[in-house]
C-alpha cells in the first residue's frame, strides 16, 4: 500500500515543502478567494516493486516508511526515475541527498523569523512571489531566500531588478508557469512607471530576442521561447528553463569538487552546450554573460543554457571571450579555487587529482590572454572528451 497521509505530512514537514532538488516552494498560491494547494510528491527511495527504480538488492523493512521517501516536485520526481544504469540515480546519492535537504531544513527552522517587509504599493515593478502574465499563461516569480554563493563566493540571485535610465527597470530571474506551460521558466522584463511606456529599445530587444531564438535550431543546450507580451507599461520575454539545478549544484552535492564519476558526466554533457554556444559564434554573436547560474544541470549528464545573455541584443561579439569565460567557471567548479591572476593558473589536476591531463592541457589553453591561441567553443569540448 502507498505511503500513509499521516506519513506523507510527517515528510513535508521535514523538507520545508520544498523540492530536496531544486530547493523551490511546493505550495501553490490559488489567489484570493481560493484555497492554497501543493504539488508535493512523496518520491520513493527504493521502489516498492522489485522491479521498479533501485527495487532490486537489498529492501527496507518499511518501504513506504518515511525514512525510504524523499520530497519532491512532480518534474523532478521523474528525473530521477528516468534512464537506466548510469542515467539512473543510485540509492545513496537519493540518502544523501534527503540528509542533506532535511538537515539544512532543520537548520532553518530553528533560526529566528525575520521581520515581515512593508508591503509594497501597487506602483512597482513586480517581484518575488507575484504573478506576470505573459501570452496569458500565469508565471509566479520564484521567491528563493537571498543570493546563491559558489566555492569562490560568486553571488547568483534568483530575481535581479536593475533600476535603469529614465526610471524604468529591467528585471530577469526564476519564474514557474502555473497554467498549461506548468514547469520552471525565465523570465526578462522591463517595466515602467504609469503614463511613461517602455522605451523603444526595450521593444527591439525583445524583438530581436524573439528573431535569434527562431532563427536558431532547436539544440538541447539553447533556451525555447515560451511567450512575449508587450502592454502599455511593460515588455516580457518568457523562455524555457528544464530545470534551475545549476552545474555546480548537482555535481558538488557530495563534495567541495567534483570527483572522476562527476567529471565524466560534465565532460559527457559539454559537447551540446559548447554547440549552442558555436550556434551564437557562428552567427558573430557571443553569450558575452556566462556565469556559474547561467550553465545548467537539469540532469545528469545535460547541460543547458539559461538564457541568450548578450546575443540576446543582436550585437556582433567575438566568440573567443566566451569560451575563456566558460574555461574561467569549469576550473572553479573543478579546483574549487579561482583561476589565477596574470594568466599563472596552477594545473586543474594539481588542485583536484579526479581531474586528468587532458583538463589540464585544454583548460591551460582556453585561459590563454591571447585570444587567437584559445580554440573554438566545439573544439575545446571535443578536446575535453579526449582528455
Amino acid at each position: 500500500m502507498p505511503a500513509s497521509e499521516r506519513t506523507r505530512r510527517e515528510l513535508f514537514e521535514r523538507g520545508g515543502g520544498r523540492c530536496a532538488m531544486c530547493g523551490r516552494s511546493l505550495v501553490i498560491d490559488a489567489g484570493p478567494g481560493g484555497t492554497g494547494y501543493n504539488i508535493a510528491e512523496a518520491a520513493h527511495i527504493v521502489a516498492e516493486k522489485d522491479g521498479g527504480p533501485r527495487g532490486a538488492g537489498d529492501r527496507p523493512a518499511d518501504v513506504n516508511g518515511i525514512a525510504n521517501l524523499v520530497l519532491l516536485c512532480p518534474s523532478h520526481h521523474r528525473t530521477i526515475d528516468k534512464g537506466d544504469g548510469e542515467r539512473l540515480w543510485p540509492r545513496h546519492k537519493l540518502l544523501q541527498l534527503k540528509r542533506d535537504h532535511e538537515s539544512w531544513t532543520a537548520v532553518l527552522a530553528a533560526r529566528p523569523t525575520p521581520p515581515e517587509p512593508q508591503a509594497r504599493g501597487r506602483e512597482g515593478p513586480p517581484g518575488p512571489g507575484d504573478v506576470v502574465v505573459v501570452d496569458g499563461e500565469p508565471y509566479r516569480i520564484c521567491a528563493e531566500p537571498g543570493p546563491h554563493r559558489d566555492a569562490v563566493e560568486h553571488a547568483e540571485r534568483a530575481y535581479e531588478a536593475v533600476t535603469c535610465d529614465g526610471g524604468a527597470v529591467r528585471c530577469q530571474g526564476h519564474v514557474y508557469g502555473e497554467g498549461r506551460t506548468e514547469g520552471h521558466a525565465w523570465l526578462r522584463l522591463w517595466w515602467t512607471r504609469h503614463g511613461a511606456g517602455p522605451s523603444n529599445s526595450a521593444r527591439t530587444m525583445a524583438a530581436d530576442e524573439m528573431a535569434l531564438l527562431a532563427d536558431l535550431p532547436a539544440l538541447p543546450a539553447l533556451p525555447r521561447l515560451l511567450g512575449v507580451e508587450m502592454t502599455e507599461r511593460t515588455v516580457a520575454v518568457v523562455t524555457a528553463m528544464p530545470a534551475p539545478t545549476t552545474a555546480r549544484d548537482r555535481l558538488t552535492r557530495t563534495g567541495a569538487v567534483p570527483g572522476r564519476d562527476e567529471l565524466a558526466l560534465l565532460a559527457g554533457a559539454l559537447p551540446d552546450l559548447c554547440e549552442a554556444l558555436g550556434e551564437l559564434h557562428d552567427r558573430g554573436l557571443a553569450h558575452g554573460a556566462l556565469s556559474g547560474g547561467t550553465i545548467l544541470m537539469p540532469a545528469p549528464g545535460a547541460l543547458a543554457l539559461r538564457d541568450l545573455g548578450l546575443a540576446a541584443a543582436g550585437r556582433p561579439a567575438a566568440g573567443a571571450a566566451d569560451v575563456r569565460q566558460l574555461a574561467r567557471i569549469l576550473y572553479e567548479l573543478i579546483t574549487g579555487r579561482p583561476a589565477g591572476r596574470r594568466h599563472r593558473h596552477v594545473a586543474p589536476s594539481v588542485l583536484n587529482p579526479a581531474a586528468g591531463a587532458g583538463w589540464d592541457a585544454m583548460l591551460l589553453r582556453a585561459l590563454s590572454a591571447d585570444a587567437a591561441e584559445r580554440p573554438g567553443a566545439r573544439a575545446f569540448a571535443a578536446g575535453l572528451g579526449d582528455g
